[in-house]
């Protein structure tokens, strides 16, 4: 692990921050690669958000009823994961998820491969925080999983 001048570790803490904003740029070439335009943010802020309407609070308890993105805390990627899928299925509504391509995990096998469509993103992602991308690269590789709804 590197250090930089000021002592800080060279790589984003995933344990001291859990809301780390998606890349505008890279939030449309999600959306371009899928051909999907998502209204509703799941897990933003009014601030974070790149939809036109968002869920702050809650989202793992609200209805997903129209096409989404979710950038989830990763602390808690297997119940973001689990309730986007559940949502696209119970609602035939289009996902777009950005998450971290841990294809090992349960939640990979139980609820992305077979069910959606996957674009690996080449390299680290730089998050955002408060509108600025951070100096250091994500820890893993991402990848942008959609669920396509049924016409």
């Amino acid at each position: 692990m590197s250090k930089m001048r000021n002592g800080m570790t060279g790589i984003l803490n995933l344990k001291n921050k859990n809301d780390w904003e998606t890349p505008p740029d890279l939030f449309r070439e999600g959306c371009n690669f899928f051909h999907i335009d998502p209204v509703l943010d799941v897990c933003a802020t009014a601030q974070t958000s790149k939809c036109k309407w968002h869920y702050e609070t809650g989202g793992l308890e609200k209805e997903f009823n129209y096409d989404f993105f979710c950038n989830p805390p990763y602390s808690e990627a297997k119940k973001w994961i689990r309730k986007c899928y559940l949502e696209h299925v119970k609602n035939n509504v289009s996902g777009l998820m950005l998450l971290f391509a841990k294809t090992d995990t349960a939640a990979w096998h139980e609820y992305i491969f077979g069910k959606g469509e996957i674009l690996f993103i080449r390299g680290r992602v730089h998050f955002w925080d408060k509108g600025q991308a951070s100096i250091n690269p994500a820890p893993y590789g991402s990848a942008f999983v959609c669920y396509h709804k049924k016409i």
